[in-house]
Order: C-alpha cells, then sequence, then structure tokens
C-alpha cells in the first residue's frame, strides 16, 4: 500500500460532530447579540470537571477571545471534539480532533485535523493512540497531550457526540441532498450500527437504491450519509460533509428568529465547553466578517512527516512533531 493511500484510509475522523458544533457556536455567538442568556446554556466543562486531578491545568477563565499563545499575540485556537459515543453522553476516546485557529490580526482560520493514529506520549499515561487521551483524563489531558507532543498550545475545548447531530439534523427538519445508489448501500450499513446503538427497531430509515437522486435525509440518515469514507478519496468524503453542513447552514439561515432561539434552548446544553459567554459573542461576531478571512485546511501529520508502526497490536503513525509543529506555525502566521 502506497503512502499516499494509507494516509487517506487513516483520514478517519468524523467532521460531522464538528460540523454540527461550529454551527451551534456561530449561531449562539451571533443570536447573542439579542439573546445573550442563551449563551449561558452551553455545557460548562470547568464545573463539570471540576475536583479532577486534572483539571486546574486548562482553566481559561475569562480571558478575551485575543489570549496570548506562543506563536503569537492575535491567535486563538478552539479544541473541537467528537467523541466516540454514540449515546448522549461524553465519554470514551475522542473519535475527531479538530484545531480551530483564529487570527484576527492577519485575517485567518486554520481548521487543523489531527489524526486519531498519531502515536504520542500522554503525561502520566505512558504511549498510546492520541484519542485515548481523552478517555484517560478529559479535555485537560487531551490538551496537554498535544501541546507537550506537538508543542501547539490550545485556549479553549468545545465537545459533542454522535447522537447530538441526529437529533440536530431532525429538528431543523432533515437535508437535501443528492445521493447515489453507492452512497445508499454504504447509508444502510451504518443505519445497521446506528440504529441497534440508538435502540431503533431494526431496518429503520433503510433506503432503497432506486432512491438514487435528490433525497431528503433524517437525521439518523444524514448522519450515516456523512460517515461514509470507504467510496472514492479523502476528498470526497469531505465533500459529503460539507454539502450536509451547508444544506443546514442554509435551512437555519431561512428560520425566524424565535425557531433560532428555540434550537439553542433544544442544543447548547449538549454542547460542553470552556468557552465564556463573551468568547462565544466574539464568535459569533466573526461569522460577519467571515468572507474577509482567508481559510485554510490541512492534517497532521502532514506528508513526508510520518512512517506507518505497529505497537503492541497497534497500527499508529510515527510523527515527527517538530515539522507538524512548524507546519501549524506558518500556517496560522
Amino acid at each position: 500500500m502506497s503512502r499516499t493511500r494509507s494516509h487517506k484510509k487513516r483520514s478517519t475522523t468524523k467532521v460531522v460532530l464538528l460540523v454540527l458544533l461550529c454551527i451551534l457556536l456561530l449561531l449562539a455567538g451571533t443570536a447573542a447579540f439579542l439573546l445573550n442568556h442563551y449563551v449561558g446554556l452551553l455545557g460548562d466543562l470547568r464545573e463539570e470537571e471540576k475536583g479532577t486531578s486534572y483539571s486546574e491545568s486548562n482553566d481559561p477563565g475569562e480571558e478575551s477571545i485575543t489570549a496570548t499563545t506562543t506563536v503569537a499575540d492575535d491567535v486563538f485556537s478552539i479544541l473541537l471534539i467528537g467523541v466516540d459515543s454514540r449515546q448522549d453522553t461524553y465519554t470514551g476516546r475522542s473519535d475527531s480532533q479538530i484545531l480551530l485557529s483564529i487570527n484576527q490580526k492577519s485575517k485567518k482560520l486554520v481548521i487543523c485535523s489531527i489524526l486519531r493514529d498519531c502515536y504520542v506520549t500522554i503525561p502520566g499515561h505512558g504511549n498510546n493512540r492520541i484519542n485515548a487521551a481523552y478517555a484517560e483524563g478529559g479535555t485537560s489531558l487531551l490538551t496537554q497531550t498535544i501541546k507537550s507532543n506537538f508543542g501547539i498550545p490550545v485556549d479553549r475545548v468545545a465537545v459533542v457526540n454522535f447522537k447530538v447531530v441526529a437529533d440536530f439534523i431532525d429538528a431543523i427538519g432533515g437535508v437535501d441532498i443528492n445521493v447515489s445508489q453507492e452512497e445508499i448501500s454504504r447509508i444502510n450499513g451504518s443505519l445497521g450500527e446506528q440504529n441497534r446503538i440508538f435502540g431503533n427497531p431494526v431496518g429503520t430509515d433503510t433506503l432503497s437504491t432506486a432512491q438514487a437522486g435528490d433525497i431528503h435525509l433524517n437525521g439518523n440518515q444524514a448522519l450515516a450519509y456523512a460517515r461514509i469514507r470507504k467510496i472514492g478519496t479523502d476528498f470526497e468524503r469531505t465533500k459529503r460533509q460539507r454539502v450536509v453542513l451547508e444544506d443546514a447552514l442554509e435551512k437555519i439561515g431561512n428560520m425566524t428568529l424565535s425557531q433560532q432561539s428555540g434550537l439553542l434552548r433544544q442544543f447548547l446544553p449538549r454542547v460542553h465547553t470552556d468557552l465564556s459567554t463573551s468568547e462565544v459573542v466574539d464568535l459569533g461576531s466573526l461569522v460577519l466578517r467571515l468572507k474577509s478571512y482567508e481559510v485554510q485546511s490541512f492534517s497532521v501529520p502532514i506528508d513526508g512527516s510520518w512512517r506507518d508502526m505497529r505497537v503492541s497490536g497497534m497500527d499508529v503513525l510515527d510523527v515527527d512533531f517538530a515539522q507538524n509543529r512548524n507546519a501549524w506555525e506558518e500556517a496560522v502566521t
């Protein structure tokens, strides 16, 4: 297997979780100008992790969104975490971790996916895949692990899970997507697993390949569509996720303020974050300026900075951390 193909196969972060998280945080920030009290509904990680051995090292306080980092005063980074939990819980391994870095001075928005198979040293817990850090010690241990290995600072975190994604798509009335016969087959495969985990009857939401074309998907089906990773390249997989995002954003944009407020009341408590109210409002204001920003996205490890390795029966990535730290710095500055 070639290095390129292997890298793509390993790019299995389920960005759909973070897509939802971005929508909710940005929507919350925009609405906060009129509905400030709704921001307080966000799940507070500072309270949830209080009293643990790792919580104090990541206490964010009430700093500005332009909090100082080791790269530049104008860079602020939020780690978006998708938890590998299909029920409405936030325990388990982090199935995806994406660093959203904002440089307000240079007007850059950088989205950096950290592949879950990266083999790292987890402070106090030995060596393992990076996605084990969240299971061992929550958000603070994961951010410590990223900083101690990659040297990349993390200012804040936000967490969602699979169940929230499906419920959210249902709440906005589903999405309309053009789906191929091959994609329908893959959707049905994922639906078997999701129905079992969500407690749905066997065969719930199954599609017929004769329906190929423009289809209205509910939350369960849209989640299965966005999870497809065995058709085409990683580029095509992320394109499917963008299709879900774009249709969801269009539907939210057509909602009344009252309907948007209802979404916030229903879903903000299911987004766990240590962002302060003022920072969420700042994120909302960023939406209004987004067209003036340069948006970049990439994954670490970058090409040429890793090799396959097998440790204790696990297939992992042996990463050149310094090379990836340099790539992140170059992107955000």
